[in-house]
């Protein structure tokens, strides 16, 4: 008797959004939608760490140097701090809307009208004006909303983003309004580990070869040192290599922050035309405020937020946060079509009946 009384179930938000993101520990831990590429980029910087502790920073104590080594330790940590943050912090996720369900319990009392329209199909747009431009506020089919201005929809995690950046391959996590800040700084740490690590292994290889070309030829003792610390020249190698990239990419996104721009809109030249980026500010300093502070002034997603269901929903299987039950909406307007067509047919039989005995009279 008891599940009759109560025509609705109350459930958390994470226990029906089926997203590409992954949830954990009951909607406490929210990452992106590849982890294994973020284990790999973990890889990428912690095993060169290891070989800096345990080949590098014995020989930097042997030289009084131990310096090098608090400083690289606080780079690290930093990184695996921001690294942490941007992954499972939310980039800015705008909740797919759905019919089965309301966020307040009362709205499940009003009366549901279904249309024909099948909402992942409309192609309609609004257009509004910042700064001269005109802007069409897109219709997202997968999500069933309109999206803001600088939003766009990440087929990786299948969520809109507001200020959608990139979909990082290298953390497997949206990069958005929320979480850049934290990415911009990752980027920049990582940098400045590899510089550092570049820059004390050559300083290494240089003192020591000093110190041994007193008693031999110089490339002699270029070629004993390596001899002697082979990883000393493997850091050097692999911090070249990849500072190429990583600094190239902090470069490129501290272009962005200064000139108000995100990777999505660079790379499909959104803004080459005369009036140019509506969203830049007057100067450097106030684009830069703008991207990298007010964080948290924008949230949409709650994975804690109460949700009631209505029971008549529970039959059908709910595969993503925006996909309708299409069988139930199609026999629903069956339905509605019949009913309509049978009080049409009845409303004329009355009308002949009363034009008929109406011409009887006369």
């Amino acid at each position: 008797m008891k599940k009759y009384q109560d025509p609705r179930v109350k459930k958390q938000f994470y226990e029906l959004w089926e997203t590409a993101n992954k949830i954990f520990c009951n909607g406490k831990i929210f990452t992106g939608s590849e982890n294994h590429k973020l284990l790999a980029s973990v890889s990428f910087i912690t095993i060169p760490s290891i070989l800096f502790y345990i080949f590098m920073s014995p020989e930097f104590a042997k030289n009084g140097q131990n310096g090098y080594t608090v400083v690289f330790v606080i780079i690290q940590l930093t990184i695996y701090v921001l690294l942490s943050i941007t992954v499972c912090m939310d980039p800015g996720i705008i909740p797919k809307i759905r019919p089965e369900y309301e966020m307040q319990e009362e709205l499940l009392k009003v009366p549901q009208k279904y249309s024909k329209l099948d909402y992942r199909f409309i192609v309609d747009s609004k257009m509004f004006i910042i700064k001269a431009h005109q802007f069409k506020l897109k219709y997202c089919p997968t999500c069933a909303i309109y999206r803001p201005a600088r939003a766009s929809h990440c087929p990786s995690c299948d969520n809109c983003v507001v200020r959608f950046d990139h979909h990082c391959p290298w953390i497997g996590q949206c990069i958005g309004r929320r979480n850049y800040v934290y990415f911009y700084f990752f980027i920049m740490s990582v940098s400045f580990m590899l510089i550092f690590v570049f820059g004390t292994c050559i300083s290494y290889i240089v003192e020591e070869s000093k110190k041994r070309a007193e008693y031999m030829d110089t490339s002699d003792a270029i070629s004993e040192t390596i001899a002697q610390n082979p990883v000393s020249i493997i850091l050097v190698i692999y911090s070249f290599g990849f500072s190429c990239f990583v600094v190239g990419l902090w470069l490129f996104h501290t272009y962005l922050v200064i000139t108000n721009m995100t990777t999505n809109e660079y790379l499909k030249k959104h803004w080459i035309v005369e009036s140019k980026n509506p969203f830049r500010r007057q100067n450097i300093f106030k684009n830069i405020v703008q991207v990298l502070t007010c964080i948290s002034q924008l949230k949409f997603l709650e994975l804690k937020q109460n949700i009631y269901e209505a029971r008549d929903y529970m039959q059908s299987p709910i595969h993503t946060q925006n996909h309708v039950n299409e069988a139930n909406d199609s026999s629903k307007c069956k339905d509605e079509e019949q009913v309509q067509t049978d009080n049409r047919n009845k409303n004329n039989y009355i009308s002949n009946n009363i034009q008929m005995i109406t011409e009887i009279k006369s």
